[in-house]
């Protein structure tokens, strides 16, 4: 499994970014502009650019040729399969995993991010309430049961609480710079998260002026 994350900087504005717009399929560019305020469509925007020009590296199909279903809970995998991909992203950074092999998933979240306590209630189960020290813990447990349902292509459809972080096969969480990634499938106990920049996604694409 391979991990990418592409942090994004706060300073970023969507005129920079729109010209990439062009790159996309107008279905993509139609649920982009969809997104309301300007820090979501760049999310989008950044997310969608990652994931194709890494499914066309790995795929040796260019962009145009990338062909996608969805699962019955909306997962898209590849029609052409070959490649299993999972994506994520949370403020200031965005989260993709790479597999060749079978079925995975990701998540991320920020280790800043404060959570009302009253939340834990919602998600966790009895065994990680007893295990819990810490808002850290909390969104270590919360990821790794987030990647595991995007693996299962079930997504938070499910109640949380009936899914245990502290038992899930091939499920981790990585700390990485200021984040939580969770993993969940074969090879994410050895995944390793590497940092992408934004100029090497960027410079996959002709900018459309």
């Amino acid at each position: 499994m391979d991990i990418l994350l592409l942090q994004v900087n706060e300073n970023l504005t969507w005129r920079e970014l729109e010209g990439y717009m062009g790159c996309l399929s107008g279905s993509r560019q139609r649920g982009i502009m969809k997104k309301k305020g300007d820090g979501v469509r760049i999310n989008a925007l950044l997310s969608q650019l990652l994931i194709l020009s890494e499914l066309s590296k790995r795929t040796k199909l260019p962009l145009k040729k990338l062909k996608f279903e969805l699962g019955t809970h909306g997962k898209p995998y590849l029609k052409t399969g070959g490649v299993q991909f999972s994506l994520s992203h949370t403020h200031g950074a965005i989260c993709a995993a790479f597999s060749d092999k079978e079925e995975i998933g990701v998540d991320i979240e920020r280790k800043d991010r404060r959570v009302n306590e009253a939340m834990y209630k919602r998600v966790l189960s009895d065994e990680e309430t007893f295990h819990l020290t810490s808002n850290g813990d909390f969104l270590r447990f919360w990821v790794q049961k987030e990647a595991f349902l995007k693996r299962l292509g079930i997504g938070i459809t499910r109640d949380l609480r009936g899914v245990n972080s502290l038992e899930l096969p091939d499920t981790t969480a990585i700390e990485f710079g200021g984040y939580f990634v969770g993993a969940s499938g074969k090879g994410a106990l050895d995944a390793a998260v590497s940092e992408v920049s934004l100029k090497e996604v960027l410079s996959r694409y002709v900018l459309e002026v």
